[in-house]
């Protein structure tokens, strides 16, 4: 593969966006394809890919250049330029690729060829979790499949559509997609189109969803007329789920701290036809203090540390730490023992993270069932979804039903 240098210098811009000034790669990749409207799909498809690639394998790639870590222009060069040699593609005959030695580098990709934390990218820190979680056979699996890349899903919105009517939708705007076993209303999306431009998706006939987190708002059993709490709405895209599962009847509180993320769930249900839902900032609860042991289902998709999709978001590798780890387990206990009052007698509390470890997990439910909060709790079932079995993000999700 020939790389042109527009093309290059395309990639050591998002590099340096990302390792240099701290930026988020999904944003980076995003920003710089729309500003290079002229490139084909092709090119936006190789930049994409080498960028994600660039941030998915960074110890590998930081290790066989001979670099401890990217402070410079520089750094970037010989960072990108070692990449090109391992991939076995043809390198740029350009000066800032002239110091890049082929064979230290293939030297150096030997010597680390049975190292797991190197060879697949892994902190030191995120490797002692794995295996201290998992052990060593079921972790190396894991890990192999933090480092594919992530399907693209979509959910059926059964309030507008149904599968069937959804996938001649999508034949009609020649999207390739296939089904899922054991999710009749979702699809992996084939190739590399921008499906958010469909027809299909400004009608609201479908939201983009992966196939584990859809098993959150299925986890809480809902039935048309029912009081939900979504704790931690976000952008709402478990909220648009619920309002399905609702058939539109019941009410739905949708909360959190970020105003923009509220807004963007108000036009998520306009587009969904969902007329159930009160977005609420959770800086100022005061209004749904009524709703205290009244709510039949409260939903806690709490924050945490990503450490379950990072086949999504590969950033998770070297943006998180055991400091900001331990911030978010003290943030979900927080949240656990004040959501759960809200439950109503022989209603449950559902509380789910992409992470699949248990000192966020399990942990936390053994912890909350044995305190004040809890002893009125009971676990009716939980799970851990992993990458490596599902094919899908890592997920968590405990159901906690509440006695009489």
């Amino acid at each position: 593969m020939k790389w042109h240098n527009n093309l290059i210098f395309g990639v050591i811009e998002g590099l340096d966006k990302i390792f240099l000034q701290k930026k988020y790669t999904n944003k980076v990749v995003k920003n710089i394809i729309e500003k290079n409207k002229k490139w084909g799909a092709r090119d936006r498809g190789l930049i994409s890919q080498t960028i994600f690639e660039c941030v998915r394998w960074y110890r590998k790639y930081i290790y066989c250049s001979g670099l401890k870590e990217l402070n410079s222009q520089k750094d970037l060069w010989d960072f990108l330029g070692t990449y090109i040699v391992i991939k076995k593609q043809e390198l740029p005959k350009i000066d800032q690729f002239s110091s890049i030695n082929k064979v230290k580098i293939e030297r150096k990709q030997f010597e680390i060829k049975n190292n797991r934390k190197i060879n697949e990218s892994i902190p030191d820190w995120l490797d002692k979790i794995g295996i201290d979680n998992f052990g060593e056979e079921i972790w190396n699996k894991e890990v192999c499949e933090f480092n594919k890349r992530s399907h693209l899903v979509i959910r059926c919105n059964t309030l507008k559509s149904n599968i069937i009517e959804l996938k001649k939708q999508l034949e009609i705007e020649e999207i390739n997609f296939s089904e899922i076993k054991n999710y009749p209303n979702a699809l992996i999306i084939k190739g590399k189109n921008k499906i958010t431009n469909l027809n299909s998706y400004k009608a609201g006939f479908f939201e983009i969803q992966d196939a584990n987190s859809q098993r959150v708002a299925l986890s809480c059993s809902i039935k048309p007329g029912m009081t939900i709490i979504d704790a931690c709405a976000g952008a709402g895209g478990k909220t648009m789920h619920i309002g399905e599962l609702l058939n539109n009847s019941g009410k739905i509180f949708a909360l959190d701290p970020d105003q923009k993320k509220l807004n963007e769930l108000k036009k998520r249900a306009k587009r969904n036809g969902i007329n159930i839902i009160k977005t609420l900032n959770s800086n100022n609860i005061k209004s749904i203090m009524g709703f205290v042991g009244k709510a039949d289902r409260v939903l806690i998709d709490a924050p945490c540390s990503g450490l379950g999709v990072i086949k999504r978001n590969p950033d998770t590798k070297l943006k998180m730490n055991p400091l900001i780890l331990k911030s978010k387990i003290k943030i979900q206990k927080k949240l656990i023992n004040y959501w759960s009052k809200y439950v109503k007698e022989k209603g449950e509390l559902i509380y789910a993270t992409c992470s699949i470890f248990d000192q966020e997990n399990k942990n936390q439910i053994r912890k909350f069932l044995e305190n004040e909060n809890g002893k009125n709790f009971f676990l009716k079932k939980e799970e851990t979804y992993l990458s490596h079995i599902t094919g899908f993000d890592g997920f968590y999700i405990a159901q906690l039903k509440k006695c009489e």
